[in-house]
């Protein structure tokens, strides 16, 4: 079984440094693979980390292929109430009649993030996680790395879905516990047909509509519930074949026809499953060994939590709300590393890579823990860095590793600045072996590999590579640059 490691998440339920919750004091809660950062109760925060350490154990025991190592750390920022809500994603209220969301996702250059009301999280009943839209996101963003190429959405959302409702008590974990407002939804008689719901792409209107999109989260839940619970299990080698020949490569269409079957078959079964009033699930033990007494503890300063919002805001695309944080962040300490980053991540975003690389450096330099920063000041560096550069670059490289061990591209850069430091291949090879590992769909990382091979004289395996890269490539850049190289080596 493939050795699996889980992705460091940060929950950080911090209230704005401004008005009434300035005098908030911020504390930080850590375990081997979570971090929580918090302005609350820490009883409640202790407890959050320990479930989030259960759910990763419990998606890495249930399926074994999937890459919990997430390649881009999460950041979860929970607001206490709709007024810390408005600040931190304003642009949902400025819109007169707008919806105003309990949850939201977006990623930047540096980490996924979630941020989200504590207030409005549900009841923590019997049936019902309280964190469903922290799980549903974590999941769905593992699936994406797990699996070369697009997944269909169907299987993404519906075994998210399905996870998100993932319930931790003391000694056990419930996994596959009926949604009940999913249920409710489909009884009220609206949905799809099997071969339509496979159908649904991004472009539908199933998935694009509000009110249609509910429906489709519902029946893709109850279909991938069906398959893994239905009839007492008799459709799941179905759903472990179409997995299995989506981590192989295989078209999505094509697995579907040839793990599944024809979709019209499940018509009836399907739909007397919706109609069923108890669900099967299943029920595990937890991890023993983790232990909330041994969880690290420490306070945060105001800085440290003014820094980290304004990096936030930088992948929201909130220009005033960034330099607002940024300006907090130094008040405090005219140092504050996430300051520097913040605005080294705006002015990367605006194409200003001069200026980034000197925010960038002084980011890295006074410390900050953000992997992303010491990865992008080596990488501004290319394309011709000298020899100083490099060993500069090499020790960036490490550090962002260090700081993230999952960060593929960071290995991948390590390899080949390694490479043009002429380096013993077992100095060189590992690392460009582990960034394949962790982003075996990446095309960038198997032209790195072409040419670090090329360079050791090793132009079979090159080759190789580069026709990997070239039928992996997704975009006209990665395209032309493994022609290029093919071009090369046939010189």
């Amino acid at each position: 079984m493939k050795r699996i490691v889980a992705a460091a998440i940060c929950a950080v339920l911090l209230a704005p440094a401004t008005g009434a919750a300035a005098d908030a004091k911020g504390f930080e809660v850590k375990s081997p693979h979570f971090t929580v950062w918090s302005s609350g109760n820490k009883g409640a925060a202790t407890a959050l980390v320990w479930q989030l350490e259960q759910i990763r154990f419990a998606v890495k025991t249930q399926w074994p292929w999937a890459h919990v190592d997430l390649v881009r750390p999460m950041l979860v920022i929970a607001a206490r109430d709709e007024r810390q809500m408005r600040d931190l994603t304003p642009q949902y209220w400025e819109t007169k009649g707008s919806v105003h969301p309990a949850s939201v996702w977006v990623s930047g250059a540096d980490r996924h993030y979630i941020a989200i009301r504590t207030d409005q999280r549900g009841d923590d009943t019997a049936t019902l996680n309280p964190h469903m839209s922290v799980y549903f996101t974590y999941v769905n963003l593992v699936l994406a790395e797990s699996f070369p190429g697009d997944l269909p959405l169907w299987f993404s959302r519906g075994l998210s879905g399905v996870l998100s409702n993932t319930l931790v008590r003391a000694d056990h974990i419930d996994v596959g516990r009926p949604v009940p407002h999913h249920i409710e939804t489909l009884q009220q008689g609206r949905r799809l047909h099997v071969q339509q719901l496979l159908s649904v792409t991004r472009e539908s209107a199933d998935y694009r509509e509000g009110g249609k999109l509910e429906f489709f989260d519902a029946e893709s839940w109850a279909f991938v519930h069906f398959l893994m619970f239905g009839d007492n299990g008799t459709y799941l080698s179905r759903l472990n074949r179409f997995t299995s020949l989506l981590n192989a490569g295989t078209d999505a269409q094509a697995a579907s026809v040839e793990a599944l079957g024809n979709p019209d078959d499940f018509e009836v079964a399907f739909t007397n499953y919706i109609r069923r009033t108890a669900f099967v699930f299943q029920r595990m033990k937890i991890d023993a060994g983790v232990k909330e007494d041994t969880f690290a503890l420490r306070a945060l300063s105001p800085q440290e939590s003014a820094g980290g919002l304004a990096v936030f805001q930088v992948a929201m695309r909130r220009p005033v709300e960034t330099q607002a944080r940024i300006d907090e962040a130094r008040q405090g300490d005219p140092n504050a590393p996430d300051a520097f980053l913040a605005e080294a991540l705006r002015l990367d975003a605006a194409g200003k890579g001069e200026e980034a690389k000197t925010a960038f450096r002084k980011a890295a330099d006074l410390g900050s823990v953000n992997a992303y920063a010491h990865y992008r000041v080596a990488t501004l560096c290319w394309p011709r860095p000298d020899e100083a550069t490099l060993q500069t670059m090499e020790k960036d490289l490490s550090r962002a590793i260090e700081l993230h061990p999952a960060f593929a591209a960071a290995h991948a850069a390590l390899g080949e600045v390694r490479s043009l430091l002429n380096q013993p291949s077992a100095a060189v090879m590992p690392e460009v072996a582990k960034a394949i590992e962790l982003e075996p769909s990446s095309p960038w990382h198997h032209l790195v590999a072409a040419r670090v091979l090329w360079r050791m004289n090793s132009l079979d395996e090159a080759r190789k590579s580069a026709e990997v890269a070239l039928r992996l490539a997704d975009t006209d850049q990665a395209r032309e640059q493994a022609a290029q190289l093919l071009a090369s080596m046939k010189k």
